[in-house]
């Protein structure tokens, strides 16, 4: 993670970018501050974070339970949980047992226990083997408290489309 590259989202070669505003920062402080106080292991290389705008540097805490605020919350930020399982169908129940579904990622070498986990997890994109990519053609959106409808592809212009029908003679 120290080789992570902080700083203007707009350029290429930048990993990780501003938070969008100072009250979203002061969330990620707050909630990883409970994460600290609930007993889960903080994590953060030490890496140069800019001074005009509104960052916090990438975090990772272990020790995670389901019982963490780290764990159950939507965070919005540079801030991993990491929470262990024993077998698949471990991971999988862990995972739907939350109010959201915005995303998940599977990580497998075996195509057909990526399906299965896929066709299990409740979560409105679902990555394997990789992260955060994005298809402008594909639908975005979550399940459960991450929102509703979708944006991207033709399922996000839906919404300001009406349907009607002309007849002449």
């Amino acid at each position: 993670m120290s080789l992570i590259r902080v700083g203007d989202p707009m350029d290429k070669n930048t990993d990780l970018g501003a938070i969008n505003s100072k009250e979203q920062l002061n969330k990620i402080e707050e909630i990883s501050k409970t994460g600290d106080a609930e007993g889960a292991n903080r994590w953060s290389p030490d890496v140069k974070l800019p001074t005009k705008g509104f960052w916090y540097p990438p975090t990772i805490f272990t020790g995670v339970t389901q019982s963490h605020r780290i764990a159950r919350e939507e965070i919005f930020g540079p801030v991993l949980s990491v929470l262990t399982f024993r077998t698949p169908a471990e991971a999988i129940e862990k995972a739907n047992n939350t109010m959201y579904g915005l995303s998940a990622g599977i990580w497998s070498d075996k195509g057909a226990k990526v399906l299965w986990a896929a066709k299990q997890l409740k979560a409105g994109v679902i990555w394997s083997n990789t992260f955060n990519k994005f298809d402008p053609a594909s639908p975005f959106g979550g399940y459960k408290e991450s929102g509703w409808g979708r944006e991207g592809g033709r399922h996000g212009l839906a919404g300001y489309l009406t349907s009607d029908s002309k007849v002449n003679k």
